[in-house]
């Protein structure tokens, strides 16, 4: 047990912070807060989390593990992907890491020069106690976790039920601003994926996160959500201000950058989106729609089709359980050198994974299209066209140029939406051609930053 030993040793010097001073605290109900944000963990990774932070600096049994989150009904193999969930989770904060002793159990590790290098720069911002705030019964607040899983899993049934639980936490706790923060998230959320939205809708939405930001004007994610729905109307000059607002207060936060990174891409500013998103990745290296979103920006940087397609291969290979990359990569694929292979390997993921496809559908319309299934294409436009669902690179790969402006047109007059992003990626840069074009760009793009 020697490197046991030499391990404790090595890791010593970790010790001399604990995980108050580092910003995390455990709150009456048994929620977990980082610098005063709530912590969206799952119940296995909350109790695995609260049983190390007890327990710092000592190691936890795989015995306390099994007694205290799993009630004696645990695997070792079910511990390990909890850990492994959890070390995921925690990796935007930079400051912990979770050491595996072999046999023994985990560790909490707080990294001392990475709190200290956080905590030595100035605050910008004053972030008030969580006493400030009305703290909702602990059923709503689990209630509002399970929301954001779902919103993150983006599919149609998902967004959904997302919704009807927001909207039901907020009747029961009208001061519960992470509630509307969140039911604000699920509105641009649905304006940017199917758009099955109305614009006031988005109004309604920017007005409820005026309430908050009277009432917890420090509230992580709210200048970020703020940006994240002007953008979604198409107000990129109001969107620009509030991005950048909200990584000057919080410069930490993965989400922010992904968001504004994403704003980068819409408003054609793809060399600067790479330095965002790039920030992003190394903020939470775990997230594959930031992957992909980097991914992205490379291809509308008009790069080398080699770097482009390497950047989307690396997205897939570090997320090889992710729909999203691996659909993009058929993308890229398909764009760069179409083959009915690409084709069949595409028709085989609609198959394996339905719940994605009611999202995916555009990306999967491309690939048949650019493939040569114009037949296929055309079956997925039919079933999941809408005014906002526009399977624009699908209908240019096939010479459908004048039906795809007629859809543009008509997507332009809502004044929200995905548009700006299709209009602006290379795969629908033949569109410019048509005597059309210039008209809608200055529609939808009327509002840009003056820099």
């Amino acid at each position: 047990m020697l490197w046991v030993t030499k391990m404790i040793n090595s890791s010593s010097a970790l010790a001399n912070i604990d995980p108050s001073s580092a910003g995390f605290d455990v709150d009456l109900d048994g929620f977990i807060f980082y610098k005063n944000s709530l912590l969206f963990l799952p119940p296995k990774e909350r109790g695995a989390f609260r049983l190390l932070l007890s327990a710092w600096p000592k190691v936890v049994s795989k015995e306390d593990f099994s007694k205290n989150v799993w009630a004696g009904r645990m695997s070792d193999d079910s511990l390990a992907r909890c850990i492994t969930r959890l070390r995921r989770a925690l990796s935007y904060t930079g400051v912990v890491q979770i050491d595996s002793f072999y046999g023994q159990g985990y560790r909490l590790a707080i990294l001392s020069d990475k709190v200290r290098r956080l905590t030595g720069v100035p605050a910008t911002v004053h972030v008030p106690e969580k006493s400030d705030v009305v703290k909702p019964h602990a059923a709503l607040v689990e209630a509002c976790i399970h929301a954001r899983q779902l919103l993150e899993n983006r599919s149609l049934d998902s967004l959904s039920q997302a919704e009807s639980i927001l909207k039901n936490v907020i009747s029961k706790a009208p001061g519960y601003m992470l509630a509307k923060l969140l039911l604000a998230q699920y509105v641009a959320d649905r304006a940017f994926y199917d758009g099955n939205i109305q614009r006031s809708q988005i109004d309604d939405a920017l007005n409820q996160l005026r309430t908050v930001e009277v009432a917890e004007p420090y509230l992580q994610g709210l200048q970020s959500q703020k940006g994240y729905l002007l953008d979604a109307k198409w107000h990129f000059d109001e969107a620009r201000v509030t991005h950048r607002q909200a990584l000057q207060m919080f410069p930490d936060d993965d989400a922010a950058y992904y968001r504004y990174g994403t704003h980068l891409i819409d408003t054609n500013a793809s060399s600067e989106a790479i330095r965002v998103l790039r920030s992003a990745v190394q903020l939470n290296p775990h997230s594959p729609k930031i992957a992909v979103a980097l991914a992205r920006a490379y291809a509308c940087e008009n790069l080398d089709q080699a770097e482009v397609l390497a950047q989307a291969r690396s997205a897939y290979s570090s997320h090889p359980d992710s729909p999203a990359a691996y659909l993009y990569l058929l993308y890229i694929l398909a764009w760069i050198d179409p083959q009915p292979e690409i084709a069949h390997a595409v028709r085989h993921f609609v198959q394996k994974d339905r719940h994605a496809h009611a999202f995916a559908s555009r990306a999967v319309a491309y690939v048949l299209a650019r493939c040569g299934d114009h037949a296929g294409a055309l079956e997925i436009i039919e079933k999941h066209s809408s005014i906002h669902g526009i399977h624009l690179a699908a209908l240019i790969a096939m010479g459908m140029i004048d039906e795809a402006m007629i859809k543009v047109k008509a997507a332009a007059e809502t004044g929200f939406g995905v548009l700006p992003f299709s209009l602006i990626v290379p795969e629908c840069a033949e569109l410019k051609q048509h005597p059309d074009y210039p008209e809608v760009y200055a529609k939808v793009f009327s509002r840009m930053p003056s820099e």
